[in-house]
């Protein structure tokens, strides 16, 4: 299909949606999902930078990130905000309704000097994930100091904490070291890009990658797909999650030049089965010829026969994740990323897919929506972006007019992702005088010994023993405080229960 053939991408309009989506107030259906904030700015913040990249411009600007929607002052004051998630023990937290003051985050063992977190479930795997990027999105220059301020050692230290026993992850870990959270794909990928983003592997507090893709292997099904784990069903979201978590194993290993695809050829027992299933999941989309407002009936009108042609009139083709469920702008994504990093992009049609998402799910604001006729939201909005940018990039062109190039294995675009691999340089081959994980150790010492730290942590674990005896659950009751005015630990320990 000729380019002629099909409508551009008007650029102009999604910068317009995502430029409201971050100067003003979101929608209020959006309250709901405060505790994921940080990936609510993820997907605003990297949808702006692949508008605006360096290869989204037919002409290279000279200067690049002066030509980013992103302003320098913005980088700023939002590489900030992501930093001030940070957990100070490993990890970030999802909003900043989940971080409480340091002095209720860290307890500190004063015979044996080892600090440990109190509120441990604050941090969870996919903040750390979205934090983690975003910063490399957000970095200066050549992205080289984008983890400055990053409590490396401790995060990895945290992320083998969520590894169990079988070689799945979880979401968080409780302060009794139990580890939350499904045993699905997510987790798995989300962990995988940790660890090459901080080298894990290279910082001596490495998890067992050979575990991880045990536990992958085993979700491969009967037809091709992967599952959320073992006997699970299908689904095209989770192979993106299986295959992009072992090219990031694959992407970390010192020996790639001799072993290429070791990991990725371990972890899918069958990759042309893999191909089979994720090519399914495209087919035709046909009109509702009612207005049933019932999700799972509007997509499956029986065809008419008689208005079938063989002509080469082009069709529209969406994606579904699993068997008999309708066509979402997402698993245009899911899928295209999936085999692009397989290289079998060719395995799907590329004009009626984009179609689907230009002419049925482009919104008349800007975004995309889920389904035809519905409204965009932030996440469908830029999952389209990355499925056109994907397709765009396997089909020999060098972009989709007005989007930069994109890297699947991150979802993010491509000159971020090279800031993030500069990043991981410099972690990997810090400046000699850098031998400690916290260049402000002396001065967090010396704000210990002016709160008189020690008197304070032996006196909230007064606290917690009283509540506990008093059948009381101590995070919970500290959850009462309002942060900013503090009860005195001494009155609370005087009253009767």
């Amino acid at each position: 299909m000729t380019s002629s053939e099909q409508q551009p991408l008007d650029t102009a309009r999604h910068i317009r949606y995502w430029q409201r989506c971050f100067r003003s107030l979101l929608p209020h259906h959006y309250v709901s999902n405060d505790s994921i904030r940080l990936t609510l700015g993820f997907f605003i913040i990297a949808a702006l930078d692949l508008l605006s990249s360096s290869s989204s411009y037919s002409e290279p600007p000279t200067h690049p990130l002066k030509a980013s929607l992103i302003t320098p002052d913005d980088r700023k004051r939002l590489r900030a905000w992501v930093l001030s998630l940070q957990h100070p023990q490993g990890g970030f937290c999802g909003s900043p309704h989940h971080v409480l003051p340091e002095r209720y985050q860290t307890k500190w063992n004063a015979i044996n000097h080892v600090e440990s977190a109190r509120d441990p479930t604050n941090a969870n795997i996919a903040a750390t994930y979205f934090a983690l990027l975003l910063l490399g999105i957000l970095a200066e220059d050549d992205g080289s100091k984008a983890f400055e301020g990053v409590h490396r050692l401790k995060t990895l230290r945290w992320l083998k904490k969520l590894q169990r026993d079988d070689g799945s992850f979880g979401e968080i870990i409780d302060e009794d070291g139990y580890v939350g959270g499904g045993r699905d794909m997510r987790y798995c990928y989300l962990a995988a890009t940790i660890r090459w983003a901080l080298g894990g592997a290279e910082a001596g507090e490495d998890f067992d990658v050979d575990a991880l893709v045990r536990h992958i292997r085993r979700g491969q099904t009967f037809d091709g797909g992967l599952g959320e784990s073992s006997t699970h069903e299908s689904h095209s979201g989770y192979a993106y999650c299986a295959v992009a978590a072992l090219s990031l194993l694959d992407l970390a290993n010192p020996n790639a030049a001799t072993e290429p695809d070791r990991y990725l050829n371990a972890g899918i027992p069958s990759v042309p089965s893999l191909v089979h299933f994720l090519a399914c999941r495209q087919f035709d989309y046909l009109e509702p010829e009612s207005d049933d407002e019932n999700e799972e009936s509007q997509n499956h009108p029986l065809p008419d026969l008689s208005a079938l042609s063989l002509s080469d009139t082009s069709q529209v083709a969406g994606f579904n994740g699993r068997l008999n469920k309708v066509a979402d702008t997402c698993y245009a994504w899911w899928v295209s990323g999936t085999l692009s990093m397989l290289d079998r992009g060719g395995a799907i049609d590329r004009g009626p897919a984009r179609k689907f998402i230009i002419d049925k799910t482009q919104h008349l604001i800007g975004g995309f929506a889920k389904h035809p006729g519905g409204p965009p939201d932030v996440y469908h909005a830029y999952l389209g972006l990355a499925a056109l940018a994907t397709m765009a990039g396997d089909g020999g062109n060098a972009r989709e007019e007005g989007l930069g190039r994109f890297d699947p294995r991150l979802c993010i675009g491509f000159e971020a992702s090279e800031r993030l691999a500069k990043a991981r340089e410099a972690v990997l081959d810090p400046p000699e005088s850098d031998d400690s994980d916290d260049p402000w150790a002396e001065e967090t010492e010396r704000i210990k010994k002016e709160l008189d730290w020690d008197r304070i942590q032996e006196m909230i674990a007064r606290l917690e023993t009283k509540w506990k005896a008093e059948g009381k659950i101590p995070v919970l009751e500290m959850d009462k405080w309002n942060p900013y005015t503090t009860p005195s630990l001494e009155d609370l320990l005087k009253e009767a229960p």
